[in-house]
């Protein structure tokens, strides 16, 4: 784990410097994602979260780029409370992201985009109607998430554009024997999202 955010940390840097080559392009990205947990016993993309980063992107054909990016990310779930159920509960789940992408630009300065993204979950809790909640009652996340990824993006201006997108997780994001029956099913846990960013380009 120490390797990898090693790894974080020379990315985070390296990656606005790189979009200056001749080749690459890139900048700041800054979002939110509206989230929740399949495998849960709550529905509904009600746990709204930050996303930031930085990204760099080269043309591999003249309507074919490659991406990478590296981001926090805010997932998680959150339960609605009404008059009948007052009772809550919230996981926030915190990672490190990098994902990396296809994508192909249409004439109409779209571009469809679809890949994987590769997630360390640097810290996470749990809290309900009482607080958060001790250590010993929480559940046991994996640190590591492979999700699938697949988004559209619009260029509005010369250095500005928007990006929507919804990922998946690919494998289960907790182990079964660990999960807390009290807020999760007998199945797989999966992070389920969808997430709104803008993306500036540096440079000319």
């Amino acid at each position: 784990m120490k390797t990898f955010g090693i790894i974080v940390l020379m990315l985070f840097f390296i990656i606005p410097g790189i979009s200056f080559a001749q080749r690459f392009h890139g900048g700041p990205l800054l979002g939110f994602n509206a989230s929740q947990v399949d495998g849960d016993t709550y529905s509904g993309y009600n746990r709204f979260g930050l996303m930031g980063g930085t990204y760099v992107y080269t043309h591999l054909t003249d309507v074919l780029d490659i991406q990478m990016e590296i981001k926090y990310m805010s997932k998680g779930a959150r339960k609605l409370t009404t008059e009948q159920d007052p009772t809550q509960y919230k996981s926030n789940l915190n990672y490190i992201e990098i994902p990396v992408l296809l994508r192909y630009n249409t004439k109409q300065k779209i571009g469809i985009e679809a890949g994987l993204g590769f997630g360390y979950l640097f810290s996470y809790s749990e809290e309900d109607e009482n607080g958060i909640l001790p250590s010993r009652a929480t559940t046991k996340f994996k640190p590591f998430e492979l999700s699938s990824l697949i988004g559209m993006n619009y260029q509005f201006a010369k250095k500005f554009s928007v990006n929507l997108r919804y990922s998946y997780s690919i494998l289960s994001i907790v182990n079964r024997p660990t999960v807390n029956y009290t807020y999760f099913r007998h199945s797989g846990v999966f992070n389920n999202l969808f997430s709104l960013g803008l993306y500036y380009t540096l440079g000319k």
